[in-house]
């Protein structure tokens, strides 16, 4: 009984197991650890990281595996007064989520959504927002989002995107 909860287990989150594809230390020019990206990442053969800007308040960056979409994160510039609630509605993955202590971040173990702590004297008046989303199937690993979401949101707060 104890082989098949660890096997369960195991099965939660991305492991190295069946990927044939070197992880990114980077997502679209923002550099992590690699370990924080493997961990929400499937198995599989080959890997493409796209950099998409749907419009000029939103930057999106995809990773595909296998052909597939399996993980996105994006940079996105909300109105000011808007919150990480507001946000959350676009997001299927966080529909479950619960919100954080501080409440700037909402949370599952397939999709986040965080508050960035910066401005842009670019875009008075609105606040930016980090969202990041799991694709794959048989992902599932909310304490890796929550490594993935604050990393990937600090490294954005100390990047040129927040100056």
């Amino acid at each position: 009984m104890a082989l098949t909860a660890v096997g369960v287990l195991a099965g939660c989150s991305g492991s190295d197991e069946g990927k044939k594809y070197d992880v990114p230390k980077s997502l679209c020019g923002i550099s992590l650890d690699s370990g924080l990206i493997d961990e929400l990442l499937p198995s599989g053969s080959k890997i493409d990281v796209q950099e998409k800007n749907p419009g000029p308040s939103r930057k999106r960056c995809q990773v595909i595996i296998d052909g597939e979409s399996a993980f996105e994160v994006s940079q996105e510039w909300w109105p000011e007064g808007d919150t990480v609630v507001d946000v959350a509605q676009g997001v299927p993955e966080v529909e479950s989520a619960v919100l954080t202590d501080d409440s700037d971040s909402l949370l599952t173990g397939t999709g986040a959504v965080q508050q960035a702590r910066c401005t842009s004297s670019e875009r008075p008046d609105h606040v930016l927002f980090i969202t990041a989303q799991v694709h794959a199937d048989g992902v599932d690993d909310s304490a890796a989002m929550q490594e993935l979401i604050t990393a990937y949101t600090r490294a954005v707060e100390g990047s040129a995107t927040c100056r």
